[in-house]
């Protein structure tokens, strides 16, 4: 499985390449690496806020490494249980409501193509990532069974293996700050895949 998306990376990585601009010569100008990025998106069905804070170190003008964490406030909802959901009118009394918390860790390496670049040395414009890393979920919550209304507070941690891919689009409205738009797809290899429409602001140092 490793090796299938290894090369599943390497292929689509060669086909972008094709299509992407040769940024060789504005990788020896730039000698700042580091990027700072404060970011404001929704995640999985898009009805969902989270704030984030993320920290990129471009090896290379294609290359990057990032380490992002996010923080989804606390939110509420009723969750159907499984074995109900096909048999509707529903009991509510066995319905519970539920409202948590979740931080999550994002551990990235990502191959960057950009299709244009304005006439600054750094390179900006629409954009392709595609990349691996880890994600690392968070969640404490609390279940509410509202015909008894008794509580179940918990909290646990996941570690996942995960693919990113998506579209992007980057504008520096000075030398070192940019303002960029990202929707990505992070999908580790079970049922929580997420996806992530994301507004941010970045600083080069």
């Amino acid at each position: 499985m490793f090796y299938r998306i290894l090369i599943t990376i390497i292929a689509v990585s060669i086909c972008l390449s094709s299509f992407a601009v040769d940024l060789s010569a504005q990788e020896k100008e730039d000698d700042k690496r580091l990027e700072i990025t404060g970011y404001l998106g929704t995640v999985q069905h898009f009805y969902m806020l989270f704030v984030g804070l993320g920290l990129e170190y471009f090896l290379s003008p294609r290359v990057s490494v990032d380490v992002e964490i996010n923080y989804l406030p606390h939110i509420a909802f009723v969750n159907i249980p499984r074995n109900k959901i096909k048999q509707a009118p529903w009991d509510w009394t066995e319905i519970f409501s539920m409202a948590q918390d979740k931080y999550r860790l994002l551990w990235d390496i990502n191959f960057l193509f950009y299709l244009k670049l304005s006439e600054l040395k750094r390179a900006e414009g629409l954009y392709f990532t595609i990349g691996t890393g880890y994600m690392y979920d968070r969640m404490q919550a609390t279940d509410i069974h509202l015909k008894t209304l008794e509580q179940y507070k918990y909290g646990y941690g996941q570690l996942h293996y995960q693919i990113g891919f998506g579209v992007g689009y980057k504008l520096y409205i000075k030398e070192d700050w940019a303002l960029r738009i990202l929707y990505k797809i992070h999908n580790p290899p079970d049922e929580l895949m997420t996806r992530r429409l994301t507004l941010g602001l970045s600083y080069r140092f």
